[in-house]
């Protein structure tokens, strides 16, 4: 089950990512982007409202204990400014109980269309919460 966590903790796994923290040549999924020579983003927002009416649109057409898969994605070329940017988009669930939720017990809802309207910053910004 996702929790809550604390705001070091969101700021150490964005650093881990863009690599910002790490040594010259360590790998991360961030300098690996930038030095195949792309610009790219790592943030992607939505407004709660929209959140919102996704979920209720999940909700209305996945009765057996909807929930969201997050999957990474890139747009791929020729689709204007966000060429070869990589995106998140968020898939239906459905399945499991309620109680002691495990990924492997859900299973994708192919039937009920995916979400991916998200807006991100390039460049981003990074998650710093004492900045």
């Amino acid at each position: 089950m996702g929790q809550r966590i604390p705001k070091d903790d969101a700021k150490r796994m964005c650093e881990n990512w863009t690599g910002s923290k790490q040594p010259g040549n360590s790998k991360s999924p961030g300098k690996a982007i930038r030095s195949a020579g792309f610009e790219d983003t790592y943030e992607t927002w939505f407004s709660v409202d929209e959140l919102e009416k996704y979920l209720k649109y999940v909700k209305d057409n996945i009765k057996d204990n909807p929930g969201i898969r997050i999957y990474f994605g890139n747009y791929g070329k020729n689709v204007g400014p966000a060429n070869n940017c990589c995106t998140i988009f968020l898939a239906p669930t459905r399945g499991a109980s309620e109680e002691g939720v495990d990924a492997i017990e859900n299973v994708n809802d192919y039937d009920t269309d995916p979400y991916n309207s998200g807006t991100g910053r390039i460049p981003p910004a990074p998650y710093d919460p004492n900045a």
